[in-house]
């Protein structure tokens, strides 16, 4: 019988990641892996599913048999590093704390990085809204408060917020994420440049896939990055840089939604606090967490009112 339940769990799964018989077959084959580390039995199958469905998140969709073997070799490279990624950020044991909670919903009322679940783009992948903003309100710290104990806080939330992303968006490891930011607001004397260098292999090790990342309102020195990268590089990343948004949605309309947040220049206003419900949906503790410090922050005046979040507010 606990044989039953668990082959009907796990097919459940399958069925809502929607994932294609040469996924599961691979969720299957990493099961039955030899010579695994002791945590390996402990995993429950969504996190087995996450690694697998990022792995393969650019299988062809008529792979033929040399692409199915080395998108097994993939998947199980990734499997066998979950052991890293616990040792390395605690991705399975972290959790949200009051202190964490606090930076993640400044940021979002911020509009920084908001996944807002009813915009999609055409081919369903979840989208990060990107107001980049370090004014007052953003509590972003100049250089001289960048304390190494804010930039272990910076990673605990990466961290967290891709593992709750995982959660309510099953799209997230089997399609990837997308990023739209306006960078109109960039600021290149506060923007911590060492962030990418001390994560520079953070995503080989948890299942957080950016499969394109669109910015527009570039400086000068965006635009001189783009045009080093060169187009190979900008294809394989899947970066896109337009002057303003008008231009973004003619190269991007066939790929993004019709409406986009008020916040990055479109016409949708988006209740925050529901989008971060959303986010905590299958997290009792998280969730419950979040209102209590939103109700707390609210309270005490704490929750940020930027002008570019005006028509957001409630």
């Amino acid at each position: 019988m606990g044989e039953e339940v668990a082959r009907g769990d796990l097919e459940a799964l399958f069925n809502e990641y929607e994932l294609s018989d040469e996924r599961v077959r691979m969720v299957h084959a990493m099961k039955k892996l030899r010579n695994m580390p002791s945590f390996f039995a402990t995993l429950a199958d969504e996190e087995l599913v996450w690694a697998v469905a990022v792995a393969t998140v650019d299988l062809p969709s008529d792979p033929s048999n040399s692409d199915l073997k080395f998108y097994e070799r993939t998947v199980e490279e990734r499997v066998r590093k979950l052991e890293a990624a616990e040792e390395t950020y605690r991705w399975f044991s972290l959790r949200w704390t009051k202190l964490i909670m606090r930076r993640l919903l400044v940021q979002w009322f911020c509009g920084m990085l908001v996944i807002v679940p009813e915009l999609q783009t055409k081919e369903g992948h979840p989208i990060q809204f990107v107001r980049e903003f370090y004014g007052e309100e953003s509590g972003y710290p100049g250089p001289e408060g960048q304390t190494d104990e804010w930039k272990e806080e910076g990673i605990e939330l990466y961290v967290l917020m891709a593992r709750s992303t995982c959660r309510a968006y099953p799209a997230a490891t089997t399609k990837g994420i997308v990023s739209l930011s306006d960078m109109q607001d960039f600021d290149w004397d506060k923007y911590d440049m060492g962030s990418k260098e001390r994560n520079y292999n953070i995503a080989s090790l948890i299942p957080n896939k950016l499969s394109r990342m669109i910015t527009f309102h570039p400086d000068d020195k965006m635009r001189k990055f783009c045009a080093d990268m060169g187009a190979r590089a900008r294809k394989k990343w899947g970066f896109e840089q337009y002057d303003d948004l008008e231009k973004c949605i003619e190269g991007q309309g066939d790929f993004l939604p019709k409406r986009l947040p008020t916040f990055v220049g479109g016409d949708y206003q988006v209740d925050i606090l529901e989008c971060m419900k959303y986010l905590f949906r299958r997290e009792p503790d998280a969730l419950a967490l979040l209102l209590e410090m939103h109700a707390e922050m609210e309270k005490a005046g704490e929750l940020p009112r930027p002008r570019h979040m005006e028509s957001n507010w409630r």
